[in-house]
Formats: structure tokens, sequence, C-alpha cells
């Protein structure tokens, strides 16, 4: 007898194939491979964007920020906030309570001037409460492999991935997918996505 549906069914019908409301009988009619818990969040970059690692020595960091298919370079970060008044908008709005509890990016170098130095990628999370264009680094975030260097070729690609402490984040909170250098005087180009998990 076929738990899952009726006698008559076709035998080439397996067990659970039909779709609606059952009653399960036996442990053949409940899966456990579907995923539960969370949404992922989606971004990229679209086009070509530059950051630049403290470039005048002042504290002021020019980011990018990466949306759903474009992009934004050479954003003032200063200190631990993005203030996006006048510049355009690459974050989106936070539709219920929840936690980001995993960030993933990658970075495809293209070109710049790194010298001696090296250049570490940095994805992260900014956040801004309602009503707000005040962004503030959050501690989701996650530093990039391999780190760029003078010998870095075109089309290098630097990855992480990371699982982190819960990053709480509410309706109406706007949330920008950030990427910076972490070395001062680095300038480089490069297209980049990166994905977040809200649970």
């Amino acid at each position: 007898m076929n738990n899952c549906g009726s006698n008559n069914e076709s035998l080439t019908i397996k067990k659970c194939d039909n779709f609606g409301t059952f009653t399960a009988n036996d442990i053949n009619c409940i899966s456990t491979s579907i995923p539960i818990g969370g949404s992922i969040i989606p971004f990229s970059s679209g086009f070509e964007f530059i950051l630049i690692g403290d470039n005048f020595s002042n504290g002021t960091n020019n980011v990018g920020l990466i949306g759903f298919g474009s992009s934004v370079s050479l954003v003032p970060l200063i200190g631990n906030t993005i203030n996006l008044i006048g510049l355009p908008n690459e974050a989106f709005t936070v539709s219920r309570d929840g936690n980001i509890t995993s960030i993933s990016a990658s970075f495809t170098y293209l070109v710049g001037v790194v010298d001696l130095e090296t250049a570490t990628v940095r994805a992260q999370i900014f956040r801004a409460p309602v009503g707000s264009n005040s962004f503030t680094a959050t501690s989701a975030s996650v530093d990039l492999a391999p780190s760029i260097t003078a010998l870095s070729g075109i089309g290098e690609i630097s990855f992480g991935t990371a699982n982190i402490p819960p990053v709480s984040v509410a309706v109406g909170d706007s949330l920008i997918m950030v990427f910076h250098v972490l070395e001062a005087g680095v300038a480089i180009s490069g297209y980049a996505s990166a994905g977040i998990n809200i649970v």
C-alpha cells in the first residue's frame, strides 16, 4: 500500500510524488533534505569599481558599495561610518527582524597600485536604523584571500566565507554591502559579488 496516496495510483508513481495536502503515515513521506532557516541575500557589482585605502593619510578610506547588479566607487568611509546623503544608494531595507549568520564574498582583481604592499580586501555589512542615511560597520565581515600583490594578475579572484556570531537586524534597518582595502595608500579596481544569510 502506498502510504502517501491512494491504492489506485499508477505503479510508476513513487511514494510522495504527489503534491498537496496529505497525511504522512510512515517515514518515507518525511523529507529532511529541504533546508530551513534563513534567506540568502545576493549582491553583485555589475560594473568595475575602485577601492582606495586611506589615500590622503587622514583616516578616510574610499570604499565600494555593491548592490544587485550595480556598484558605487570611492565612497568616503570615515572612521567606522558611511554617510550616503547626496550619494547613490545601494542599500536595501530589512522587511523582518532577524540575524545575519554568515557572509561570503569574492573580488576579481583588474588593475591597481600595490607597490610592495599587499592589499587585503574586506567585505562588510554596514547598517543604518530607520530614518537615517548614516551607516555603521557591523561585525558581519570577511577578509578575502589571497591578498592582492604587485604580482597579482588580471582576473585573479580572492574569496572568503565565514559563519559569524549573529548580527541582529530589525524591520526598517537599511543594509549595504561594502568592499574596502585594509592597507593605506593602495588603489585597486575590480568586480565583486557577495551573499549573506538572514535567519
